[in-house]
């Protein structure tokens, strides 16, 4: 190795003395007092590469004991930003296009280096450039992980306190206003009629309240979706909503569809869920399909009605500044379990909405049914 103190580092791969001379006096008469080493081959390349950082390499293209194609692959497994510069000398197009697909930034002809000096300049600053995209670029990506891991938790959080809520309505506070009703029909029996009359409404207004605790409950958490699996919850869901309605429903459910794990049936359940409360809402529906089915490696829900339709743009958009949040939950349900959503929708024309989940986790302790 040859070392010459400098301002800029450089590791040139040269095996002619002469050559390297020339491109020595050329990075001076540029105004550059490079720190250069000088190496022939590949031990000797590797061995400076973990000496010290480099800003810039220049490599010859024919070397006697490596090529330079072989040297810039090196270079590029070491450290994918560091400039490569190929000086060689009489080269064809074909090889110089050659060398710059394989990664290459530049290349130059031995016999006119003019644009050596300004060519390395501009390569460090284009090379500093990328290094920091690449830092914003990881960061970015390991934020985005930080903020589905926590937006992971927050929907397992959410479940578990929807699970909790639903529990204490329906065992504490269900049982409570029914113990209320009994007392009050009993005190009905034993007071006069006028008193009876107050007790009658006392006693509607509480079994008001129990069937509002009662579909609180179910909002919440149905007790389906953990005792009998996604199927049954799905059917009930068709069944209390658009079955009330009035809306024609298809529900085709596989046959065979075991068990899934906890977060996917539960993420399945919700977008089904939003999806069947959008319809009543916006779509003026008089026909809604639901289908569940799977392969060896996803499971597929599909959900169409043939309502008056939207924009999924402008409606997008809307979420975004906080109108119409509906569809980010969806989407952000799905995402957080690995799936992909798909909307299909114009005004006039209805909405399909595909939903693939990887499948995961699978429990084969429940059978689906079929047609409903």
């Amino acid at each position: 190795m040859n070392w010459i103190t400098s301002h800029i580092s450089i590791l040139l791969i040269e095996d002619s003395e002469r050559d390297a001379r020339l491109i020595l006096g050329e990075l001076q008469r540029g105004g550059l007092e490079p720190q250069v080493v000088r190496v022939d081959n590949a031990a000797t390349m590797i061995e400076a590469l973990f000496t010290q950082r480099y800003e810039v390499v220049l490599s010859d293209y024919s070397l006697a004991a490596m090529s330079g194609l072989a040297a810039l692959k090196v270079i590029r497994a070491f450290d994918p930003d560091l400039p490569f510069i190929v000086i060689s000398g009489a080269m064809g197009e074909e090889t110089a296009v050659e060398v710059m697909r394989a990664g290459a930034q530049d290349y130059l002809i031995k016999e006119n280096l003019a644009r050596l000096v300004p060519a390395i300049q501009r390569e460090v600053r284009e090379a500093e450039n990328r290094r920091e995209r690449r830092r914003a670029s990881e960061a970015l990506a390991e934020a985005k992980t930080g903020l589905q891991a926590l937006s992971n938790r927050m929907l397992e959080v959410q479940e578990a306190e929807r699970r909790r809520i639903a529990r204490e309505l329906h065992d504490e506070i269900g049982q409570a206003l029914t113990a209320v009703k009994i007392h009050l029909n009993t005190a009905k029996r034993r007071v006069p009629e006028e008193a009876g009359v107050h007790l009658e409404e006392s006693i509607r207004v509480t079994e008001l309240a129990l069937a509002r605790v009662r579909e609180l409950s179910l909002d919440l958490r149905p007790p389906q979706l953990d005792d009998l699996g996604l199927v049954s919850a799905l059917r009930w869901q068709i069944d209390r909503q658009l079955g009330v309605a009035g809306i024609a429903v298809s529900f085709v459910a596989q046959p065979d569809l075991p068990r899934l794990s906890a977060d996917l049936e539960t993420a399945c359940f919700r977008v089904a869920q939003e999806a069947i409360t959008n319809i009543l809402r916006h779509a003026s529906a008089t026909e809604v399909e639901m289908e569940l089915m799977s392969t060896d490696n996803e499971l597929r829900l599909m959900i169409r009605d043939d309502g008056i339709g939207f924009d999924p743009v402008t409606t997008r958009q809307r979420a975004l500044v906080g109108n119409s949040v509906g569809l980010l939950g969806m989407q952000e349900r799905v995402a957080l379990v690995g799936g992909s959503m798909e909307i299909a929708s114009k005004p006039g024309s209805g909405t399909t909405i595909k939903v693939e989940f990887p499948l995961c986790g699978l429990l084969n302790d429940s059978v689906a049914d079929g047609v409903y």
